[in-house]
């Protein structure tokens, strides 16, 4: 298959984090016949879409980075987002991952054919054909912005967070911020110091924990280079907190653990907040980890400023000069920025997937999505999913589960092309009794109380986050055990 360019043993879709990953894991099992199809013009996924002011990650950076690559010069305990893309850029530089990208190529339709290959349309009128198809499109990767009345009337400029507008300087502006979650939280304090009047738009707050940013000093910097193994101890100790500390609060029975980190949370908002009025608006009502828990070291003191508001009134509608609440007043702005966070669900459904028989993956998932070990899904032979179905944590480091992921997946496209197997697809029993296991034991988390969050779709199902620690989800996807596919 290699003679021919359209045709390849595998094609990776995304060249994110979890694109890259695959590719390193396929390159290390020694297949080099795949290409990486890439959407943007670079590598980096979403670190590439979201450059908006403050953006960085809530995991400590010698967590959130490949085991295999560490970087020892990092210039923060939490890098940001120019540092995290470069990391990405560099890593596929390292690994010889270029000569196997397309870059601003868009996949628009995907299909298994009669056969036994993937088919893949690109946006362009492309075709391309291979054995094996892994999707990289993750989570969190399409910006999602609610629909007000009479928005298209506002005659000021309007732009998502995920696409933030560079070209236009906010400095004297009168600026809306409609969200406050996770990328508000970041670039919020970043607009409070230019804008001349910023209005935050809360619809629920958030528990905010103190993030405890830093720049690493050079001594550190050096150590880390001399000595790895002090690097991986730091990288041990990061992911025993989110073990020992974090993902026990989302456990429903883990009282003890959930009450002192919601108590650390609120004296963090009473040290920065004095105004009991504001401080009352900012507390949370629900139970700490039912929703995600975010982090920021400026957040509350952005509202320090006396030209931020918080409002809380509901948005009934935008007209020509700005925003309108339920309260009826009106505050005109010059610009409006939509915080507001991505579409969760579907999932997947940038790229039209069709599996056997011309079921789309829409279909499968028409009552939820599900899949095995949050990697493949009955009836699509063949096809995988990195950080797919119940694979998403609210403790831990994304990146830890995803090198699990590519390293199940390059096991089975390894048999798939030495045993040159024309289809490898999970039993259907066995998806069925492996989510019903999953769902129950997700019942029994933080995230099945009563509070709206993205977890859970539109029938109130977590089909999102795994249930489990991360090193249960390290035991758990160890190696393939063959015996739950139906090969041919």
């Amino acid at each position: 298959m290699a003679a021919d360019n359209n045709s390849h043993q595998v094609i990776i879709i995304g060249a994110g984090m979890s694109g890259l990953c695959m590719g390193i894991a396929l390159l290390k099992r020694g297949i080099r016949d795949f290409v990486i199809l890439e959407k943007s013009p670079a590598v980096g996924g979403t670190w590439y879409d979201n450059s908006y002011p403050g953006a960085c990650c809530d995991v400590p950076s010698v967590l959130y980075s490949y085991s295999f690559a560490p970087k020892p010069d990092w210039s923060r305990l939490h890098a940001p987002h120019d540092e995290i893309r470069a990391y990405f850029e560099d890593t596929a530089e390292r690994f010889g991952l270029r000569r196997h990208l397309r870059l601003s190529t868009s996949v628009k339709r995907a299909a298994f054919g009669d056969d036994d290959l993937w088919h893949v349309e690109l946006a362009s009128g492309e075709r391309l054909s291979a054995r094996a198809l892994v999707s990289g499109l993750g989570q969190l990767n399409v910006p999602f912005t609610p629909t007000f009345p009479g928005a298209e009337r506002f005659e000021g400029e309007s732009f998502h967070s995920a696409r933030w507008n560079h070209d236009l300087p906010l400095a004297g502006k009168r600026v809306a911020v409609i969200g406050t979650a996770a990328s508000a939280l970041q670039f919020i304090p970043h607009v409070a110091r230019e804008a001349a009047q910023l209005y935050v738009y809360q619809r629920s707050p958030n528990y905010v924990v103190r993030r405890g940013d830093r720049a690493y000093h050079d001594w550190e910097k050096r150590l880390f280079a001399r000595l790895p193994l002090a690097q991986k101890l730091a990288r041990l100790l990061v992911w025993l907190r989110g073990e020992w500390v974090l993902y026990p609060v989302l456990r429903s029975k883990s009282r003890i653990t959930r009450a002192l980190l919601e108590r650390k949370s609120r004296q963090y908002l009473e040290e920065e907040v004095d105004d009991p009025t504001l401080r009352e608006k900012l507390t949370p009502r629900y139970r700490i980890g039912c929703k995600r828990i975010l982090f920021s070291d400026d957040y509350y003191s952005a509202f320090r400023r006396s030209t931020v508001e918080l409002v809380t009134s509901p948005i009934e509608g935008i007209d020509e000069p700005g925003v309108i609440t339920a309260d009826g007043a009106a505050r005109p702005v010059d610009v409006i920025i939509y915080g507001t966070g991505f579409q969760t669900h579907p999932m997947q459904g940038q790229v039209e997937f069709a599996g056997r028989g011309g079921r789309t993956l829409a279909e499968a998932w028409a009552d939820g999505e599900e899949a095995y070990r949050g990697v493949c899904t009955a009836g699509f032979p063949n096809f995988f999913m990195l950080y797919g179905p119940n694979s998403n944590l609210g403790s831990n480091s994304i990146i830890f589960m995803v090198e699990r992921q590519c390293r199940y997946v390059a096991a089975c496209i390894d048999k798939l092309l030495v045993h040159d197997l024309k289809r490898l697809e999970v039993n259907p029993g066995v998806q069925r009794a492996y989510n019903d296991r999953m769902q129950g034991e997700l019942a029994q988390t933080v995230w099945a109380s009563d509070c709206d969050s993205w977890y859970k779709d539109g029938k109130g199902r977590i089909s999102n986050n795994w249930p489990r620690s991360t090193a249960a989800y390290w035991w758990h996807m160890r190696t393939p055990d063959f015996a739950d596919f139906d090969m041919a």
